[in-house]
């Protein structure tokens, strides 16, 4: 571990406190990228997946009452903090940091670089009232907020669905919460900021997908792949009526492309991209690009 990385580490510590009422805090534990999968087996991938860069474990112990364990991460952005709280948003709000749910005796949150979770290995009434002033300790302890990710301001916000707005990098988290296809069609990769969201009531549900690739040459790469592979019928276009009577259009705007999936109509599909562009455009814009 470099000195950069001890600093790193000494902070996140400093966020946590060492007893929460009569529970006292055992040795901390520290795993990188590279080592995550030692401590988390199951879903350690998640975490590479946003570009995790340590998570720091400290377990609560108090004899004859369950155990609370804090996992703190340094996602290494506010961007990728606030991404891999979007992959699991299950839970109610517990007004816990920049976003939070609990459920189920796990309380998950995100501010400024940070993604915590507080886990009580038994729910009650008194480890529930723990984990949340744990977790409102913790945050209160971090001095910035982060900044959400920029694409999410291209959403628009009519028929948007509560709680379905993820953000990602690379096909495989795509496809966990959206299956598009078994390879990478989109070309995503590390590099690519991608934002997916629902429209629409649960019954008649749409899907809006938007991917910055960083240049144009990359988006148009990955627009043409998309077709050629999911709607070859549509290479002009960029528009299908799919097996189950919906429509599925999509468009290539400067450094970015739109997707929208299962639409109830072809005008419906139109005006969501109509939508997405001119956000697009007004963005850039802005950025003087």
């Amino acid at each position: 571990m470099t000195a950069s990385d001890d600093k790193d580490v000494q902070t996140l510590a400093s966020f946590i406190p060492r007893t929460i009422g009569p529970w006292l805090s055992e040795a901390d534990e520290v795993f990188d990228a590279e080592t995550i999968f030692d401590y988390i087996d199951g879903s350690g991938e998640v975490y590479r997946a946003y570009n995790m860069e340590l998570v720091l474990a400290r377990r609560f112990h108090k004899d004859g009452r369950p155990d609370i364990i804090v996992d703190l991460f340094d996602m290494g952005s506010s961007e990728d903090a606030f991404g891999v709280y979007t992959h699991d948003l299950d839970g109610e709000d517990a007004g816990v940091g920049q976003g939070s749910t609990y459920k189920g005796g796990l309380l998950s949150f995100w501010k400024d670089r940070y993604f915590g979770s507080v886990y009580a290995e038994e729910e009650t009434e008194e480890t529930k009232g723990l984990v949340l002033e744990l977790g409102r300790r913790i945050a209160a302890a971090m001095p910035r907020e982060g900044e959400r990710p920029a694409l999410l301001s291209v959403l628009p916000a009519d028929g948007l669905a509560a709680k379905s707005v993820r953000f990602f990098h690379n096909h495989l988290v795509m496809n966990y919460h959206f299956f598009v296809a078994d390879t990478n069609i989109l070309l995503l990769d590390q590099t690519t900021d991608a934002v997916l969201a629902s429209y629409g009531d649960p019954e008649s549900r749409s899907r809006l997908l938007v991917v910055d690739y960083g240049e144009p040459p990359k988006a148009a790469a990955a627009r043409d792949s998309f077709v050629k592979a999911y709607m070859p019928e549509a290479t002009d276009s960029g528009v299908v009526n799919t097996e189950n009577g919906r429509w599925t259009a999509v468009r290539a705007a400067g450094n970015a492309v739109a997707v929208v999936f299962d639409a109830g109509s072809e005008a419906e599909a139109a005006a969501r991209l109509d939508k997405i562009v001119a956000a697009l455009t007004r963005e850039r814009a802005s950025k003087g690009g």
